[in-house]
């Protein structure tokens, strides 16, 4: 009997150790990172090429979802790793809104990393540019078209084949919003019902969709956004009322700073401030389906302490909450993703 204690005791032990330093999984639950990942894909996240990021609260399950103890939590630290973080790498990361939570137990998220700490990052008409270098896209990224059918629907099973999902209704003459990979939009142009394909897109002040910063000064959204800088440790910024919501959850919540904006000006720890110099790094990361963001253009710049590690292969690919998708997949089984 002691035996099987002392051996349960030990594997699970390495099963832990395991998940903290090395390697985690992760199921991706919905449309953002698609057709690169689509929901029901569970993903390996390496953390040990980057380095694995030492749990900040200790007292409770191993997981962002799992209970825990918050009696004291212990500071940043990484151990170092084989590489830096790079851009173009898909990372796991702890959302960044939920400040009020140690860092390991804020909600996880998957997105690409494309700016890193000093980049200066541009959309325009949908194009990213990074320090004024056009980024190009793979095909497999997802954008939005505005589908005119005869006035019937576009038949259910291309859904399932391609793994999109439920498109949205504009008018029921036929009128439908997909969202898209080059692929897809190929394919849905030969179905004979079809008689229009057009992309969707944004143009110069419409901000219909609230966007970072939330600014009256901002007018930025999906398609059109920047130019911004990606703070990086050291750089100084000069402050004003017309800029300080793109740099106002950095400067208050992630350096821990007691920022004041009234009437009279701009307060950092009860002095007035006209720039600032950033203590930490951070990122800036969009996701694969583009034009239905969940990333840095919605919730702002991710300090480089809330990333958890990269993601290279997909474990397997089972259910998901979406019926049409299916069940297990064994095409995309160890396959590898970038």
């Amino acid at each position: 009997m002691k035996k099987i204690i002392k051996g349960v005791f030990w594997t699970a032990l390495f099963v832990f150790l395991i998940r903290v330093f090395i390697l985690q999984s992760y199921k991706v639950e919905g449309f953002t990172m698609s057709s690169t990942l689509i929901p029901g894909d569970r993903v390996l996240v390496n953390k040990l090429s980057t380095g694995a990021r030492f749990p900040n609260s200790v007292l409770g399950i191993p997981g962002a979802d799992r209970s825990y103890l918050d009696l004291f939590r212990i500071p940043y630290f990484r151990l170092p790793g084989f590489r830096d973080f790079k851009r173009n790498d898909i990372v796991v990361y702890n959302d960044p809104r939920f400040a009020d939570r140690p860092v390991d137990r804020s909600p996880l998220k998957i997105s690409r990393l494309v700016g890193l700490p000093g980049d200066t990052v541009v959309i325009l008409d949908k194009k990213l540019y990074i320090n004024r270098k056009e980024i190009q896209e793979p095909g497999s990224f997802r954008h939005l078209y505005r589908i005119v059918t005869e006035g019937k629907p576009v038949p259910s099973d291309f859904l399932k084949e391609y793994k999109i999902e439920e498109p949205k209704l504009i008018a029921d003459i036929g009128v439908y919003d997909y969202l898209l990979d080059s692929i897809a939009h190929i394919a849905i142009q030969e179905i004979p019902t079809v008689k229009t394909t057009r992309l969707r897109k944004q143009f110069f002040g419409d901000s219909s969709r609230g966007y970072f910063p939330y600014s009256s000064f901002f007018f930025w959204n999906g398609d059109q956004y920047g130019p911004v800088i990606v703070p990086v440790e050291g750089l100084k910024v000069d402050l004003n009322i017309k800029n300080i919501d793109l740099y106002r959850e950095i400067i208050d919540i992630h350096e821990a700073n007691n920022l004041l904006v009234d009437y009279s000006g701009i307060t950092i720890n009860g002095k007035k401030a006209n720039s600032y110099t950033f203590k930490k790094s951070y990122c800036f990361v969009m996701d694969d389906n583009r034009d239905k963001p969940e990333d840095s253009r919605i919730i702002g710049f991710i300090p480089e302490n809330r990333f958890l590690g990269t993601c290279q292969r997909i474990l397997y690919s089972g259910k998901s909450q979406f019926e049409h998708l299916g069940g297990f997949k064994l095409k995309r089984t160890l396959r590898r993703v970038k």
